[in-house]
Formats: C-alpha cells, sequence, structure tokens
C-alpha cells in the first residue's frame, strides 16, 4: 500500500514537474519567437500604412533589409540618433562638388533666375535657404531617414512611454512626485504628436519609394528626418518638389530641382514683395523667428554682395 502511494505521488510530482518545464518552454519559445521575429514591433505601423492603401507586401520587404535598425529610444529627450556608416554616393551628393555662395550663384544662374520668373521669389532668398540648411549642399545630414521615421512612428507605443517613465523618474528624481508627473504627461504628449506626425511623413516616403524607385534604405538626411539639398520632408517633396532639370523626376539632390522645389514652396506659402508675407512663408518653412532673420539677413547680405 505504502508502494502504490509512493508510486502515485512520483507520478504526481514528475506531472508538475512537467507542466512547470513545458511552461517555461513556452514562455522561452515565446519570447524567442518575438526576437526572431522584429518585425512584429512593427505591426501597429502596418495597419496603418494599409489604411493608407499602401502595398503591405512591398513594404514588408523593406523591413527585412539588414540595413533597417529600430531607434527604441527616440522618444527620449537629448536621445541622439545613430549616423549612417555609408550611403550612396551614386544616388545622393552625386556632383562631389563644393560651392561658395558666389560659385553657386555663378554656376546655376539660369536656373536661379528661372526660378524667379516662375515663382516670383527673390534668388537671394532661394539661395540662402539652401545655404543656412545644407551649406549648398555640403552638410546633408547622415542619419536613416527610413530608421528614423519608422522609429519615430511607434513613439507612442506603451513600451515607448514606459520608457518615458523610466527616463524621467530615473534623471529627474530630486523633483517631488507631482512634478514628475507633469513633466512625464508632458513628455508623453510629445511623443503621441511625433509619432502621428512621422507615421504620415514615413507613408509619405514609402510613396516616394513605390513611384520613384530610390533606395530609401540609403537615403541620408536630419535627426528629424528631413532630406536633400533643401531638407524638405517627404510629404513637402509629394506636394512642393519641381523636376527642375527635366529628367522626369524630382530629385532634391539635384540643384535645379532643389532651387525650383524651394522657389515652388515658398510662392505656395504666400511670398511677395512685402516682408511681413515673406516673414509668414519663411515660418512655414521653418518655425523659428531666428530661422527666418537669419534667412532674410543672409539674402539682404547676397543682395549687397552681388551689387557691388
Amino acid at each position: 500500500m505504502n508502494e502504490i502511494f509512493k508510486y502515485k505521488k512520483l507520478m504526481l510530482g514528475g506531472f508538475i514537474l512537467g507542466i512547470i518545464l513545458f511552461t517555461g518552454f513556452r514562455s522561452d519559445s515565446v519570447q524567442l519567437s518575438q526576437a526572431e521575429n522584429p518585425m512584429q514591433r512593427y505591426e501597429t505601423l502596418f495597419s496603418y500604412l494599409e489604411e493608407q492603401k499602401i502595398p503591405l507586401e512591398e513594404v514588408q520587404h523593406l523591413f527585412l533589409d539588414p540595413r533597417v535598425e529600430f531607434y527604441d529610444n527616440i522618444a527620449i529627450n537629448l536621445y541622439n540618433p545613430p549616423t549612417m556608416d555609408n550611403y550612396s554616393s551614386v544616388m545622393f551628393h552625386a556632383e562631389d562638388n563644393s560651392y561658395d555662395i558666389k560659385e553657386f550663384i555663378n554656376t546655376f544662374g539660369n536656373q536661379l533666375a528661372n526660378a524667379e520668373q516662375v515663382y516670383g521669389v527673390d534668388r537671394e532668398a532661394i539661395v540662402a535657404v539652401l545655404f543656412i540648411e545644407t551649406k549648398l549642399g555640403n552638410i546633408i545630414g547622415k542619419h536613416s531617414v527610413f530608421n528614423i521615421l519608422s522609429s519615430l512612428a511607434l513613439a507612442d507605443s506603451p513600451e515607448s512611454l514606459g520608457k518615458i517613465e523610466n527616463y524621467i523618474n530615473e534623471n529627474y528624481h530630486y523633483l517631488n512626485f507631482d512634478r514628475r508627473r507633469n513633466l512625464i504627461e508632458l513628455y508623453k504628449e510629445r511623443a503621441i504628436r511625433k509619432a502621428e506626425f512621422a507615421r504620415t511623413e514615413f507613408a509619405s516616403l514609402l510613396i516616394l519609394h513605390i513611384e520613384s524607385h530610390i533606395d530609401v534604405l540609403e537615403l541620408p538626411g536630419s535627426y528629424a528626418g528631413a532630406f536633400g539639398y533643401p531638407q524638405f520632408m517627404p510629404s513637402n517633396v509629394q506636394r512642393y518638389g519641381i523636376d527642375g532639370d527635366g529628367d522626369g523626376r524630382v530629385d532634391l539632390y539635384s540643384y535645379p530641382d532643389a532651387i525650383m522645389s524651394v522657389g515652388n514652396f515658398l510662392s505656395r506659402k504666400g511670398w511677395s514683395e512685402d516682408n511681413s508675407r515673406q516673414r509668414r512663408a519663411l515660418l512655414r518653412y521653418n518655425n523659428s523667428r531666428r530661422y527666418v532673420t537669419n534667412v532674410l539677413e543672409t539674402a539682404y547680405s547676397i543682395k549687397q554682395e552681388l551689387s557691388l
């Protein structure tokens, strides 16, 4: 009788151990599955893109590329996204020229005159914008536009918002509870706004990829996702990009395209001879009064120098 009891006890113990091991195995398997399939984190982004009628098969193929990287700390203040090790010198910055302002105006005088005539925007203002944005194409940014926008598009995910809360509690521990909570809410609201903005811009980027066959995984730009000599966001390339050299596509790493696109943008935003309207148009380009003043002062300096 005792032996039967011992046998049953052993069987029960083995059964319980089996359940524990099996449960642990299942848990490890789920974690392993998530690690092996990093695209799972993009599911909400894929759903959004599907709503925008963007073909998911092509999009998901892009995400399988080893150049794709997810920046899980992008919503945290002072986060610096990594720079690209290299990018296509054939497609981007192909001219490999370095211009000062006077050389640039002499080289592209016809294009600048054309933009001035078509859009009514002073050539000096166009040059000033290109100079301030990228030093006339010399500094175009080295951040991956694709990775920036796809990561920022998920800045409102529960994981990202949780990181914000941890970040504030760790780095602002000296503040009282109420002030920390207010700061957390402020950061979270900003992350949600940025995520909404990034999703629309990422959708525009994918449309550019599909329509122009540009390799968006090698597209260098700013930490905010702007690119090209005039530093346009993808949606602005769609709305205001101009084929200035007549090659059948809008390429903002082409000086004629960049010149005409800046002229078109400022014209569409209400540029005129009136200074206040010029300021309003430039604020739509960059919502910074210091930036606007810098552009207008640079344009004035260029005009003065050319008149000598």
